[in-house]
């Protein structure tokens, strides 16, 4: 359901000429591959992870928020340019890994700070939402991968649309 949300939202926005998908259930990727076509999208059932993010320049990752999933990304994988919206609180991401990402927006600071089982390192965050939607953050560069990560607040998508297109942006220029 959320990758079919996911689809559609970034299809709006963004000239989408294709998807890679990656999942540990094939007929749900079938599923979204199928939903991509009849949107006119080209779209390729991926089989390595890594061969998945290696290509593309948008990201979406959910996985069930089930912290004994052993994590199987790792965001050296990904473009110098590509942004990752992480709906799943990080849990398939190695950890060691996340330092990659340039610009790390997350839900909110102080959330991220207190919590019990942070996300990621606090010192790689550079903003939160309050920050990014008041332009209060520095997400011009584009020569390392960016990321929302992000624990589920209503505001989640409306966030990382807003990176995403400040970043696309930047890249025309």
């Amino acid at each position: 359901m959320q990758a079919h949300a996911h689809l559609a939202a970034f299809s709006e926005m963004f000239p989408l000429k294709s998807i890679c998908v990656f999942g540990r259930g094939q007929s749900n990727v079938d599923k979204l591959c199928r939903k991509a076509r009849e949107m006119g999208l080209d779209a390729e059932a991926c089989t390595d992870a890594k061969d998945a993010l290696r290509k593309a320049d948008l990201i979406v990752t959910s996985v069930t928020l089930d912290y004994s999933i052993k994590p199987f990304l790792d965001a050296r994988w990904l473009k110098k340019n590509a942004f990752a919206a992480i709906t799943d609180a990080c849990i398939p991401w190695l950890p060691d890994s996340m330092a990659a990402f340039k610009t790390v927006i997350v839900d909110d600071r102080k959330q991220e700070l207190e919590s019990e089982k942070p996300m990621l390192p606090y010192d790689l965050i550079t903003g939160d939402l309050t920050e990014l939607v008041s332009n209060q953050t520095d997400n011009d560069r584009v020569d390392r991968p960016a990321v929302f990560a992000f624990r589920g607040i209503s505001l989640g998508d409306y966030a990382a649309a807003t990176l995403a297109v400040r970043r696309a942006t930047s890249i025309k220029a």
